[in-house]
């Protein structure tokens, strides 16, 4: 008669330390995450300017003297938000769906992307542009 069980491996075994998956304990128990204020200005910075009729406008010496939009202030606070923006709206967009749209898109992205709580995205439509000239090229 033959024998047909299967040799089992040996188990590995424990690394010294380890825990068992089932007994780390909760990760808000664990440590904290603190984003800070520029990331957040950051993340808003993009998402405002991902709204259809927003221009980014300004670059250098004018992101220097706060006249480069989207240009964003935040202030954070135990994972709640409060975010101003400042946009440069392309004509003829209409002004108010803009905004609040711009208001939509940066409050979802907070909450989405860094977790944050958003208590109020104010905006203000500071200037509004021309439409980009297309490139024109000249035959030489």
């Amino acid at each position: 008669m033959t024998d047909t069980t299967a040799a089992q491996a040996p188990a590995a075994p424990p690394t010294p330390g380890a825990r068992p998956a089932a007994a780390l304990p909760d990760p808000a128990e664990r440590g904290r995450l603190d984003i800070a204020e520029r990331v957040i200005e950051r993340l808003a910075t993009i998402a405002a300017g991902e709204v259809p009729g927003v221009r980014r406008v300004g670059s250098g010496l004018e992101g220097v003297v706060g006249r480069q939009y989207p240009n964003v202030r935040a202030e954070v606070a135990g994972g709640h938000a409060r975010v101003r923006v400042d946009i440069a709206v392309v004509w003829p967009a209409p002004l108010g769906r803009t905004a609040a749209a711009v208001r939509d898109r940066v409050r979802d992205q907070l909450q989405s992307l860094a977790g944050m709580t958003v208590d109020a995205v104010d905006v203000t439509v500071a200037t509004v542009t021309q439409p980009a000239a297309p490139n024109e090229r000249r035959v030489q």
